[in-house]
């Protein structure tokens, strides 16, 4: 047994009430003893009767639950001594010390009742008794954390809860909820299930009597988010197309794409083959409610630029493109057979020869279709396409002669003559344009030649010669120098001048055209080359009336240019200030440009008509002296442009109308071609030959070339043949330039009889008449005029009465005329000789007729040998 310590005793009260006074005394005597001679647990007396155990008494203890609780006793008595621990009566195994330390404590343990029991050899005590008592601390949650507050969209987060003082559940549906975890372990993470909306978790504790404590958390994942597709909202030819887009906060950010069309592979669509608009869509892996859209349009080739016609040198580079939209591939044509290997959208020829020469084209093709491009025409090298015709000529007359080149940039003109008898050509000085005039010959002249040379930047071109003969005669007249505008105040005098030549002797008839008026009245005494305008013809109501003069002789007219008059504050616009027609090629610009003078600021309009049409609209914006169409297309080919000039006070003036020709000009074949329209009684012959009209009353035929043309450079040549005549021949014919912008349609039909077929057509027209109306210059004469009927012979514009015979009862006769029209310039020849010569205006862009016909009187008329060379005026 072990020692128990030895503890000394204090003085003891001791109280006799209850117990004898000689027993008090005997055991004060016998606790004396012992404490003199006890010494530990095994203390006593040598050789005296063992002492048993006294003992203090373990005191109660009270305890946090978890925590352990310490029992302690002190005993004295004889030893060795023994002590024993019992729980609530129980005996406590291996607890035989003077203290015990139980473990750690719960709920169950409160209230226990602890004692000991000491023993030695001279008897045993027990304790009294010592409760334990557990206090349970309240119940703390602490915190519940998730490993994030933001996670992705359908992802998973942990929870990590912090708690004491009970168990604890987590759930999703508030207090008490435990769908995470029933059995909440603090400090150990527990997984959510996955994330697509927020989430409030709460942690709940709960202690022995049913205390409740919580903790919560919120967890809200970030929503999905797609960047726009791309390429989006684009027009493109049909094919495979790879798109893009990028999704965020999901937890894979994974895309499907899909189409309202086609198929997708990943995310590389492959269209249909058909035109339309298509939807292509993203939608998140994660959250199949977030998308994106885009649209896609899939298209049959465009072009957007067309392959231009060129003119080079030889040997030099040509280069031929085409700018296209919505294609996958290219074939270049020549003539329409493909070029082998002409695959791109250039095609390139390194050194460029005559066989390069001929008519350009490019097909582009996509999965849906091909389109062919605008024909490009090219021409290498440089060439004289019209050389300068031999003349006949009488004294006092002048020679028209003109060149048309074709080459590479600018052309610069020099014209020569080899004088009659000579052989080397001299220089004319001056002479420097695509065509030249002659002084009024004489006989000096004849037998003299003329020739050109061209140059470009390829070099010079010559010309062949053209040979002028002056042959005695009469001659009619023709105007050399045209009266000018002229301004004047009001009620001051002005004049008007002309030059002109002929034989025999001239005489000029002066004549005025109110303003806003068509027609002229003649005035009196108005006889000389020069008339002076009277103070009473120069008032504000005379502001725009105009002036010309008729030039006779017994063999012809001529009519002057009509010169306007400017009164006051009055605009003058002369013939040299009107817009010129343009000629570009496919996307170049084109610019028209008035010059006009007044003492008032100026306004202006700007009108078109599309070709063929006669009916101008006002251009938006067009208000300057130059207008400029930015990029010409072909179907502004054949296009009408005027401009009315104005400064708000005075009439206001109309320009002369100016065309547009984009592109290679369009020329006119022979007779044999089938696009010549026959109407009325025109019947096809064998030969490239038309019957105008038969030895018939009341014929009426036509030819038309329907096409528009340009009548800025023309030359014209055809054979006619009249025979078969009634007692007196009838009636002619004529050739029309038709002006499209005042109604000339490839479908319009002239006046019968007297109208030579032309009447009724508005245009520029040469007229060969046979029979003599009253008021008709003798007959057979040739001259020039305008078609409308308000117009037709009112006046002819010039006329020549000396020419040969042109019908004959006894015999067909044929005359072969050439009608040369160069930047308003006139010459007529009739087998070689000229017989009309002098200026004109034109349409700028025409159609094409040849007319005749009958009415009482006949005559059968047939037309063959037709040629025609357009050309772009040189300048």
């Amino acid at each position: 047994m072990p020692s128990l310590p030895i503890t000394p005793r204090r003085a003891m009260r001791v109280s006799n009430r209850g117990v004898a006074s000689p027993v008090l005394s005997a055991l004060l005597l016998i606790l004396t003893l012992a404490s003199l001679n006890i010494s530990g647990c095994a203390g006593g007396f040598q050789g005296s009767k063992p002492v048993a155990p006294f003992i203090t008494q373990p005191a109660s203890v009270t305890v946090m639950l978890g925590q352990t609780a310490t029992f302690t006793i002190s005993a004295t008595g004889s030893g060795p001594m023994a002590c024993q621990w019992y729980k609530n009566g129980a005996l406590i195994p291996g607890a035989t010390s003077c203290t015990y330390t139980t473990p750690s404590t719960s709920t169950t343990d409160s209230g226990a009742v602890y004692t000991v029991t000491v023993s030695n050899s001279a008897g045993s005590i027990t304790s009294g008794p010592a409760t334990l008592t557990v206090q349970v601390p309240p119940p703390l949650a602490k915190s519940l954390i998730p490993s994030s507050v933001s996670p992705s969209y359908n992802s998973s987060v942990t929870l990590l809860p912090t708690f004491s003082g009970g168990t604890a559940v987590i759930g999703s549906a508030g207090v008490g909820s435990s769908d995470i975890t029933t059995a909440a372990v603090s400090g150990t993470p527990y997984p959510t299930p996955l994330l697509t909306s927020t989430k409030t978790y709460t942690l709940t504790v709960t202690d022995p009597k049913g205390n409740l404590v919580s903790a919560t958390c919120v967890v809200t994942p970030t929503p999905v988010t797609i960047t726009p597709i791309s390429p989006a909202n684009q027009t493109v030819a049909p094919g495979q197309i790879t798109f893009s887009a990028t999704a965020s906060g999901g937890a894979t950010n994974g895309l499907t794409w899909s189409a309202s069309a086609g198929t997708f592979s990943g995310n590389m669509w492959t269209s249909p083959a058909a035109v339309g608009t298509y939807t292509i869509t993203a939608t998140s892996v994660d959250e199949t409610s977030v998308s994106v859209s885009t649209t896609i349009t899939i298209s049959a080739p465009v072009i957007m630029t067309q392959p231009s016609s060129q003119h080079v040198c030889t040997g030099s580079v040509l280069t031929l493109s085409v700018t296209a939209a919505y294609t996958t591939s290219y074939q270049w044509n020549l003539n329409g057979t493909p070029i082998p290997g002409a695959t791109n959208s250039t095609y390139t020829v390194g050194s460029a020869s005559p066989a390069n020469v001929g008519n350009y084209s490019v097909t582009v093709t996509n999965g849906i279709s091909s389109i062919t491009s605008a024909v490009a025409s090219i021409a290498v090298g440089s060439s004289i396409v019209s050389d300068p015709t031999s003349l006949s000529l009488h004294p006092a007359q002048v020679a028209f002669f003109s060149v048309a080149a074709q080459g590479v940039g600018s052309l610069a003109y020099q014209w020569y003559q080899i004088p009659s008898g000579g052989s080397t050509g001299v220089a004319l000085s001056g002479a420097t344009a695509s065509s030249y005039t002659t002084p009024p010959v004489d006989a000096t002249y004849n037998g003299a030649q003329y020739y050109a040379t061209v140059t470009d930047s390829c070099g010079p071109l010559t010309s062949s010669d053209a040979a002028l003969t002056v042959t005695n005669g009469n001659v009619p007249p023709t105007i050399t120098t045209q009266p000018l505008g002229e301004t004047v105040t009001a009620g001051g005098t002005t004049s008007f001048s002309v030059v002109a030549s002929g034989t025999p002797t001239l005489t000029y008839q002066w004549y005025r055209i109110p303003a806003g008026q068509k027609s002229g009245t003649l005035i009196i005494g108005a006889t000389a080359s020069t008339y002076n305008v009277p103070a009473t013809a120069t008032t504000i109501a005379n502001d725009q009336d105009s002036y010309y003069v008729i030039v006779s002789n017994n063999y012809g007219q001529a009519v002057s240019d009509h010169a306007p008059l400017a009164v006051g504050n009055g605009i003058l616009l002369q013939i040299t200030g009107q817009p010129v027609t343009q000629y570009v090629d496919v996307g170049a610009s084109a610019t028209y440009q008035v010059t006009a003078v007044s003492s008032l600021p100026l306004t202006y309009q700007w009108y078109e008509a599309p070709p063929g049409s006669s009916t101008f609209t006002a251009i938006p914006g067009a208000t300057s002296s130059t207008y400029t169409l930015d990029s010409a297309a072909l179907t502004d080919n054949g296009s009408v442009f005027y401009v009315v000039v104005s400064n708000g006070a005075t009439s206001s003036v109309t320009s002369n109308s100016a065309g547009l020709f984009v592109g290679p000009l369009a020329g006119v074949p022979n007779l044999c071609d089938p696009k010549w329209s026959p109407l009325g009684n025109a019947v096809a012959l064998s030969g490239c030959t038309v019957q105008l009209s038969a030895a018939k009353n009341n014929q009426h035929g036509e030819i038309i070339w329907p096409t528009l043309i340009s009548t800025g450079d023309i030359q014209l040549s055809f054979t006619v043949t009249l025979s078969n005549p009634s007692a007196l021949p009838a009636d002619g014919f004529a050739v029309v330039l038709g002006d499209p912008s005042l109604g000339a349609t490839p479908t319009s039909l002239g006046a019968t009889g007297m109208g030579l077929g032309a009447e009724g057509i508005p245009g520029l027209l040469f007229a060969e008449d046979t029979y003599h109306n009253a008021g008709d210059p003798p007959v057979p004469y040739v001259a020039v005029g305008r078609g409308e009927t308000a117009l037709f012979e009112k006046p002819w514009f010039n006329v020549n009465t000396n020419i040969p015979a042109v019908v004959s009862a006894s015999m067909p006769i044929t005359h072969s005329y050439t009608f040369s029209l160069v930047q308003g310039q006139m010459t007529v020849t009739m087998d070689g000789i000229q017989v009309l010569s002098g200026a004109v205006t034109p349409p700028p862009v025409a159609y094409l007729y040849i007319t005749a016909s009958t009415g009482g009187s006949y005559e059968d008329t047939v037309i063959s040998n037709v040629s025609a060379t357009v050309s772009v005026p040189s300048n």
